[in-house]
């Protein structure tokens, strides 16, 4: 059973990341899915390259270009810490912000937003509900990371510019 959802989770993961891709190349962003998962993470609190990238899954060498790139384009600063010059946390520039907020929520046509409208909105709270309860296994601090989030899954959901939200009967975007 643990080899069918680790299958299914990556096909998943898959069209979601092809429709982010398609989405903010569409829209002319001027980021990567991958830029895009760093905006997050550091709208989110996130200032250590290391914990994004453990966060992300991603090499920490990959991430120093990603967020060199970031950089470049001033959507991220480098910051310094006082107690330890090796560290430098990451912060989100104004730029950066609007430009995350600007595509923070998943584009109403997407392959994953269309495949959960199919479905009834009870069965979109169980899938959900089902899916945080298999969360809890993580250990403490990505629950915690999950947790700190979890407005974003459970709090007043409002609509926006891509549509309605599952509080509303759709898919979230």
């Amino acid at each position: 059973m643990a080899d069918q959802i680790r299958a299914l989770c990556s096909v998943i993961t898959k069209f979601a990341r092809a429709d982010l891709e398609s989405h903010l190349k569409n829209h002319d962003s001027g980021i990567s899915s991958i830029e895009h998962g760093v905006l997050r993470h550091l709208s989110h609190g996130v200032t250590s390259m290391a914990e994004i990238s453990r966060l992300m899954g991603v090499a920490p060498s990959t991430l120093v270009y990603v967020v060199d790139g970031l950089t470049k384009k001033k959507l991220v600063k480098r910051g310094k810490d006082p107690k330890d010059r090796r560290r430098g946390p990451l912060q989100l520039e104004k730029r950066g912000a609007e430009l995350f907020a600007r595509f923070s929520k998943m584009d109403a046509g997407s392959l994953l937003v269309r495949s959960l409208e199919s479905m009834r909105e009870s069965r979109r709270r169980e899938l959900l509900a089902l899916l945080n309860e298999l969360l809890n296994g993580l250990n403490d601090s990505e629950r915690l990371y999950l947790r700190a989030r979890s407005e974003d899954i459970e709090g007043p959901i409002s609509t926006s510019a891509n549509g309605p939200s599952a509080r509303t009967g759709k898919a979230r975007r």
